[in-house]
């Protein structure tokens, strides 16, 4: 995989009212790679995913570095370079139009193609996420979830963009449906070519697709590293227990789950030291009083003042 990112992002710091939500994030994405951010609702992993792709809100202060093959990502990279796959996929499709239009409208946009050809594309991106051409048609509202779902990530890639933001794409969604959106999102990419940075809580998903996982809580990466090695024997205790509350495949049926204490701190009410020492398993004095620094470990880059982790 080459060494060189196709994104990078250094130090990214998201405040509302001189209150951050996203404190001091960095990480990369190479060319071809699957990054997974996940954690807790209120982590800050969708702001982080929006910010990347110039998309924060209007109230927002954002700081830091965010760069895409080198330079600043603009309004005029999205739909061509980047591009963003929601929760919800009814925010993304406007319900007065049809779903061919739309699409074609996306081709066009960027291609400058004749209405013909931008329709003959359209059909074939519906057909490649497994919507037969004959809906092309259709209104969003004429689709199920998944279709819809599935429709937006034909928009996201029909232009083939270096890099997909999916802010949790399959939230809404039963399990089978979930299978059928990721599995259409994974082909897709895999046929562009394209990075993708996953915003998910869904653990079999990361294990399933994620070349990295970036871990956040309370707004900053407590872990990040190769997928394989965080699941199989994560470093942070917050990561620990993030994985102990979600059944395994060989889990018992009538097992009682180990759930976390207490709640994720609110952007304003975050303690000092380590903002998980008032729910850890683990903490010591110095937790309590000293933010830890992100620092290799085992393969990871943990924030945690820990050296080792024996309990898991």
């Amino acid at each position: 995989m080459p060494s060189d990112p196709l994104l990078s992002v250094r130090d990214l710091r998201v405040a509302f009212g001189g209150v951050e939500a996203v404190r001091g994030v960095s990480f990369a994405v190479r060319p071809g790679e699957v990054l997974a951010l996940v954690g807790e609702s209120g982590a800050g992993k969708s702001l982080t995913a929006r910010s990347v792709l110039n998309m924060a809100p209007h109230d927002a202060s954002v700081t830091g570095s965010v760069l895409l093959r080198g330079a600043p990502v603009t309004p005029a990279d999205w739909g061509r370079s980047v591009a963003f796959v929601p929760q919800d996929a009814l925010s993304a499709l406007s319900p007065v139009h049809r779903v061919g239009a739309q699409l074609a409208l996306a081709v066009r946009s960027v291609q400058g193609v004749p209405k013909r050809e931008a329709r003959a594309r359209a059909e074939e991106a519906l057909e490649q996420v497994g919507i037969p051409g004959d809906r092309l048609d259709a209104f969003p509202h004429e689709f199920s979830g998944g279709m819809r779902q599935r429709a937006v990530i034909a928009m996201a890639t029909v232009n083939e963009p270096d890099l997909i933001v999916a802010d949790e794409p399959t939230t809404a969604l039963d399990p089978g449906m979930r299978a059928q959106v990721l599995t259409a999102l994974a082909e897709r990419r895999d046929a562009t070519g394209a990075s993708l940075v996953l915003v998910t809580h869904d653990l079999d998903a990361v294990r399933e697709h994620a070349d990295r996982t970036a871990v956040m809580y309370a707004g900053r990466l407590v872990e990040y590293g190769p997928t394989d090695r965080i699941l199989a024997r994560p470093r942070s205790p917050y990561t620990a227990a993030l994985l102990a509350s979600v059944p395994a495949g060989d889990t018992p049926r009538k097992s009682r789950l180990p759930a976390l204490p207490g709640r994720p701190p609110a952007p304003g009410g975050i303690p000092p030291g380590c903002a998980f020492a008032p729910r850890c398993a683990h903490p010591t004095a110095r937790c309590r009083t000293e933010l830890p620094a992100p620092r290799p470990l085992d393969g990871s880059e943990v924030a945690c003042h820990l050296d080792v982790l024996e309990s898991v």
